[in-house]
């Protein structure tokens, strides 16, 4: 079985890394969740908007340990939306029903989960140059790595022309973290074992967040006023690989800074990062982006660093190519440091999740989105790690899109590690309705 898996999934690489090549990021893969796109009125004159959504998740796994027989995998989930919008204030709720289950791998045996959960209940004020949400939601820090997670507290965006400040403060509990009990299939492949990244409070006040982002946009030029009835307007939704707006770029697209604070009750050691990336136009429409982030703690002193290569293509067809490669590198001021922001939650690789923990990594990934309604996508990525057990795990993804509702994916996945004796190969479907 492990054989044929292993020509299964080399033949489909081999597929998408040819249709690219023809046809021509972050390697993290994107939420595959369509519930956003299916927000529905109640009633015409009423502003209240539903939807909801059914997923269904077969799997197998390979065991690395020899004479183990595979694993079935399952998940399920259940959610549902509501969103009340009037003028620029919206109220939104979000949450469900999740299970899954891990038949034979990993401690302890037949292990599942079957949990009631909200993803998000917010209030948010959005005008032109600010928007704020207050209450539990998902958020990040700008472009950082920092932040990637469900927070109940406050996110404030804020534009004063070419600068941008983005603000954040709040609590992460275990019970609706993205790496907690809930919409999570970290513990569905049940591979990792415990570290930091588990100690997440399970009340209030144990473990916060507070930080800001500021960003300062050189190729920013003040609006000028037009008239109504200006012939040329639609043009101004053209993307950057117009030619036009090429010429137009500066080399410096982007420099931004950030100062960020973990603490709280479990947190022994209070965390204090700070740092700044910066964003560069390159020939035939790259972007480069590199900086660093420095982590101020007791016995942790320690500098991450990042490079990152990336670029989109439009095609006339209406398809389109995202191209994207990164290193993360790390330098110890303390040794044996280790970088732990506690809600980074890169997620990087579909079974082996890798983290802040884990750096230096390296990572890249390639995806192509089809014309048509079918809305067909295909995306390869890979992930490694330079040091510790040199994890490094290949995903390749196959969706499309069915009579408007239903969403079909398929998913790939080879890892492999010093960890482990043998490589684990790992093939779900995952099936969504939504309405």
């Amino acid at each position: 079985m492990t054989k044929l898996f292993l020509k299964v999934l080399k033949s489909s690489i081999l597929i998408s890394i040819l249709l690219f090549a023809y046809t021509s990021s972050n390697a993290q893969m994107h939420c595959r969740s369509t519930l956003g796109g299916h927000l529905t009125p109640f009633h015409e004159k009423v502003p209240l908007l539903w939807a909801i959504e059914g997923t269904m998740a077969p799997g197998i796994m390979t065991s690395p340990i020899d004479g183990e027989d595979p694993a079935k995998l399952n998940g399920g989930m259940l959610i549902g939306a509501l969103d009340f919008t009037f003028n620029k204030h919206t109220f939104y709720v979000e949450g469900g029903y999740k299970n899954w289950k891990n038949s034979e791998l990993g401690q302890p045996i037949n292990e599942d989960s079957r949990d009631f959960g909200m993803r998000q209940a917010f209030y948010s004020f959005t005008d032109e140059n600010i928007n704020i949400k207050l209450g539990l939601h998902e958020t990040k820090l700008g472009n950082y790595f920092l932040i990637d997670e469900r927070i109940l507290g406050a996110s404030v965006d804020k534009t004063l022309g070419a600068f941008t400040l983005n603000a954040r403060a709040g609590t992460v509990i275990d019970n609706f973290a993205r790496m907690g009990r809930f919409c999570s299939n970290r513990h569905l492949y049940n591979l990792i074992v415990n570290d930091f990244t588990e100690n997440i409070g399970e009340k209030g006040g144990e473990t916060n967040l507070a930080g800001f982002a500021f960003n300062w946009n050189p190729n920013y030029k003040k609006p000028t006023e037009t008239s109504g009835d200006d012939e040329f307007g639609e043009f101004d939704e053209f993307s950057d690989n117009s030619e036009f707006a090429a010429e137009k770029k500066n080399l410096v697209s982007n420099v931004g800074f950030v100062v960020y604070n973990e603490f709280g009750k479990i947190i022994p050691d209070n965390k204090l990062y700070f740092g700044s990336l910066i964003d560069f136009n390159l020939p035939a429409n790259f972007v480069f982006q590199t900086g660093a982030v420095y982590q101020n703690m007791e016995l942790n002193n320690t500098l991450v660093y990042i490079a990152s290569l990336k670029r989109s293509f439009t095609w006339g067809n209406g398809s389109y190519t995202k191209l994207g490669t990164s290193y993360i590198g790390k330098y110890n001021i303390d040794d044996n440091a280790i970088f732990q922001p506690l809600f980074s939650n890169l997620f990087l690789g579909e079974i082996m999740r890798m983290d802040a923990a884990d750096f230096p990594l390296w990572k890249a990934s390639v995806s192509h989105h089809f014309p048509g309604k079918a809305k067909m996508h295909v995306a390869l990525k890979a992930v490694g790690q330079l040091e510790g057990n040199e994890t490094s795990e290949i995903d390749f993804e196959l969706g499309v899109k069915l009579f408007k509702h239903v969403k079909i994916t398929s998913i790939f996945s080879r890892v492999e590690s010093i960890a482990f004796p043998n490589d684990i190969y790992m093939a779900r479907l995952e099936l969504r309705i939504a309405f």
